[in-house]
């Protein structure tokens, strides 16, 4: 009896394993053409360039809003003179 218990653990291993590869292997070939699919390179490029627009335009809008505060900046000094800043912007700490 003791020789069956010993060698039991291995087989019950076996068995799992056996039982994984199987459902691995199952699951592959359900889905192995989305793997090899032209359709999934097409959304991956697609979402690629969807972001990268996004980041563009992004990068567009604050360049035109830093354009802005620097107009803004230019034109207050301009009108309210050097040091307009420090009559209407309260510092948070002494520099």
């Amino acid at each position: 009896m003791g020789v069956f218990t010993k060698m039991r653990p291995p087989f019950t291993c076996l068995r799992k394993l056996t039982n994984l590869l199987r459902n691995w292997k199952k699951d592959f070939l359900e889905k192995c053409s989305k793997a090899f699919d032209d359709t999934s390179e097409n959304y991956w490029k697609e979402k690629y360039l969807a972001e990268h627009r996004e980041k563009e335009d992004y990068a567009r809008k604050i360049g035109q809003l830093a354009m802005q505060v620097d107009w803004l900046k230019k034109k207050s000094e301009e009108s309210l003179g050097p040091g307009y800043e420090d009559k209407f912007t309260p510092k948070p700490f002494k520099e």
